[in-house]
């Protein structure tokens, strides 16, 4: 069963869904919820009250995007605990940057300095796009979101999410140069995670 037809069921009420919905999307969440707090068990703490909130919730609709519903549900969910515990937590503009160290560029081009320099190079030009730029290719390329799945996460329409990857990769490639940056930097991002 799709995403989309789960939650019809869980509209409906049927709690087996929910457990579906949840399992099959929980890695997803717990990925996307570690990159706005680094607490683990408090970003497990969040998912299980985003799934208890829809539980006990008696009106919810219907959507054509229930990964990004759950995905703004969780930032949500993070950001109000933080901010009911009276701490003050802005976005921080580090998060989708890639740590040259985390990744371990070092270690995977040790034998080939040209790889080494293009790499450190897209890293670069990865790290200055905006950090709307750099979410909408994290959700794109890493997580497998559509433009309007994106769009919804970031709140904004889906011709908007669709200029923002596009301008995004546009940038990187008069950078960089390299027809397979795009591939390069899938894997540092994964690697980063």
């Amino acid at each position: 069963m799709t995403d989309v037809e789960l939650w019809g069921k869980v509209i409906d009420g049927d709690m087996t869904a929910l457990s579906l919905l949840y399992k099959d999307n929980y890695d997803l969440l717990l990925n996307w919820g570690l990159k706005f707090a680094s607490d683990e068990e408090f970003v497990k703490d969040c998912i299980q009250d985003v799934f208890v909130k829809i539980c006990s919730s008696r009106i919810l609709s219907p959507t054509q995007y229930v990964r990004s519903y759950l995905l703004t549900s969780l930032r949500n969910m993070i950001y109000d605990k933080l901010s009911s515990a009276r701490c003050t937590v802005e976005l921080n503009e580090r998060l989708f940057e890639i740590d040259e160290d985390s990744c371990g560029i070092q270690r995977l081009f040790k034998n080939d300095d040209e790889a080494l320099k293009r790499s450190r190079k897209l890293i670069a030009a990865y790290n200055s796009l905006t950090y709307n730029q750099r979410m909408g290719i994290y959700l794109k390329y890493v997580k497998g979101l559509s433009h309007k799945e994106i769009a919804a996460v970031m709140e904004m329409n889906p011709q908007s999410a669709m200029n923002l990857v596009s301008r995004a990769l546009r940038s990187l490639r008069s950078t960089i140069g390299d027809k397979h940056f795009l591939l390069y930097l899938c894997i540092f991002l994964s690697i980063s995670e």
